[in-house]
């Protein structure tokens, strides 16, 4: 039999239940197994034609020396995975960052500009490639040149939600990583998402929630990365917004209240497994955010200087010492307000900038 079907039959055989499937694998790659059934054949065909029909395609079975070993931690961990892209991510440091896939402005500028300084300090990006924070999340990486992980609800060959099949390709091309537990052409239903939540939070070695509500697929995210003691941070928000609700709940528990990225990254670092802690930085030779203040321990006033990106340093320049409006700053700067709103929320993370009551933006005379 070849590897790839028994792989396959031992993942998704319809005759044996997923626990004896689990008890199976145990065995190890050698395990007697029932003759594939129908399915399982025609998922092979998929399968291989779409392993052939591009390059950086690939597939890891549980048994394989490279799985990714933060997934033999869950109790019921994916038998196989098919990936598109950057392999080596498999054991990358990474941090995920989930949230409402009905996020606000304010949910999807902090998840944007949160996910870019994290990759800025070579942290590969883990999310699920759903509407709102997750896009949001994947996109930050990427703008920083960095790596992100797109885990799917899916087969590896399905785009969902379909309008990210650009961000997919974006992904792929830039030295991410698309992956999947299920076989190509298989589409998407309900019930895989909260599947694919554990791959997230076991991928990842510590999770960022930005926004969600009191029941939401984030906190299942979020309990499966506790469970499996990682750390968990949660981003703080109004206390009239719903989609803070769960935020606030997680805050309540135990989560970290995340302020800056390096809150959550000064938690990560102090349980980062040793071999993790080596990983060299994931960004493409040369560039640099000046995001120099998310180093451990680092400090902005410490810092000789901190290049900002020539974007970002436009927009700083139309900050004053007196609080202006965004719609202000975003005319005197040329650019959308969203656009300055984005580059603002990135601004304040770095600690340059401060939010004021209003929608007003002021410098916060922190030196640079």
């Amino acid at each position: 039999m070849y590897p790839l079907l028994h792989a396959m039959n031992l993942a998704y055989n319809t005759h044996l239940p997923a626990a004896q499937r689990q008890t199976l694998a145990a065995k190890g790659p050698q395990a007697e197994l029932p003759a594939p059934c129908d399915a399982v054949r025609i998922w092979h065909s998929l399968a291989r034609d779409w392993l052939e029909e591009a390059p950086r395609r690939f597939w890891r079975t549980v048994h394989s020396p490279d799985y990714p070993p933060g997934l033999l931690q869950l109790k019921n961990p994916p038998l196989i995975l098919f990936g598109e892209g950057e392999a080596a991510l498999l054991g990358a440091r990474s941090i995920g960052v989930v949230g409402s896939r009905s996020a606000t402005r304010t949910g999807l500028a902090n998840a944007q500009a949160f996910a870019s300084a994290m990759a800025t300090q070579g942290w590969a990006i883990v999310s699920g490639l759903a509407e709102g924070i997750d896009g949001a999340a994947h996109h930050g990486a990427l703008e920083a040149h960095g790596a992100t992980v797109a885990v799917l609800g899916c087969g590896p060959d399905v785009v969902f939600p379909a309008h990210h099949s650009g961000l997919v390709r974006r992904i792929v091309g830039q030295g991410g990583l698309v992956l999947s537990e299920y076989p190509p052409g298989t589409a998407p239903q309900k019930a895989f998402f909260p599947r694919r939540n554990r791959i997230i939070a076991a991928l990842s070695d510590g999770l960022l929630v930005v926004e969600a509500a009191l029941r939401s697929g984030s906190l299942i995210t979020a309990r499966y990365a506790s469970e499996l003691g990682r750390a968990v941070g949660a981003v703080p928000g109004s206390i009239h917004n719903t989609h803070s609700k769960g935020c606030h709940a997680m805050i309540k528990q135990g989560a970290l209240l995340v302020e800056t990225a390096q809150d959550l990254l000064n938690e990560v670092q102090a349980s980062l497994p040793t071999h993790r802690k080596a990983c060299p930085p994931l960004l493409q030779e040369g560039h640099n955010l000046g995001l120099q203040h998310l180093a451990p321990g680092g400090d902005p006033a410490e810092e000789p200087g901190c290049e900002l990106s020539d974007d970002l340093a436009h927009v700083l320049g139309q900050v004053g010492h007196h609080p202006e409006h965004i719609d202000r700053l975003a005319g005197l700067a040329g650019i959308a307000c969203d656009q300055a709103f984005v580059a603002l929320t990135e601004l304040e993370l770095m600690g340059l900038v401060v939010a004021e009551p209003g929608n007003r933006w002021v410098l916060s005379g922190q030196p640079c």
